[in-house]
């Protein structure tokens, strides 16, 4: 059986950020910070410019293209990941400690990524204005309300813009739900600035 791709955007208390951060901050920082991540997204970027802020994502014989599985290796990278391979954390144990104030948003894709799917929809400009890496961020009740003006503005889209991401998402491999992949996390934020809540977002293979 193959493996599926997890993410998962919940609320937690301060005081679980307070618990989780100084584990997953640091990983999560040094994911952002290396010199392959920050090359990756340059060229991301170079290769999205000219195109309406996305790649092609199929070849003329059915395969994937060579920029779409940059954008995906590049967004796979993941720091829960890493932490699980190393026995340091298991973030789904801190899954099951999301605040039941907020539903949590989780969205699986069978042997693909579905942060890489949104990333797609969304281009680097509005993918760069999330919080974290690809995905992954542990955050503050007071960090989750500042940074909700630019998750908005990445997220929170209408008209021939929201369309267009929607299909670019579709057009990306795997079986997901493009409408829940765009609105969930946000709906997670805005909910969670609202209860004066936290927020664990993570991605992980399972």
């Amino acid at each position: 059986m193959g493996m599926s791709g997890f993410w998962a955007v919940g609320a937690l208390r301060d005081g679980e950020v307070a618990e989780l951060a100084p584990v997953a901050a640091p990983a999560i920082e040094a994911a952002v910070a290396r010199p392959s991540a920050v090359a990756a997204w340059a060229r991301w970027e170079r290769e999205a410019v000219g195109r309406g802020g996305a790649v092609p994502v199929w070849r003329s014989d059915g395969y994937n293209t060579d920029e779409a599985l940059h954008l995906y290796d590049m967004v796979n990278e993941s720091a829960f990941d890493a932490l699980d391979s190393s026995r340091e954390l298991h973030v789904m144990q801190w899954w099951d400690r999301f605040d039941e104030a907020v539903e949590p948003f989780v969205e699986s894709v069978r042997k693909d990524n579905p942060v890489a799917a949104l990333f797609h929809g969304l281009g680097p400009r509005r993918a760069g204005a999330l919080p974290g890496w690809a995905g992954d961020a542990v955050l503050t009740a007071a960090e989750v309300r500042r940074c909700l003006p630019e998750v908005e503005s990445a997220l929170a889209l209408v008209g021939a813009e929201r369309e267009q991401t929607l299909a670019r998402i579709d057009d990306w491999p795997g079986d997901k739900d493009p409408v829940g992949l765009l609105d969930g996390p946000l709906r997670v934020w805005r909910q969670a600035a609202a209860s004066g809540l936290g927020l664990l977002s993570s991605r992980i293979w399972f």
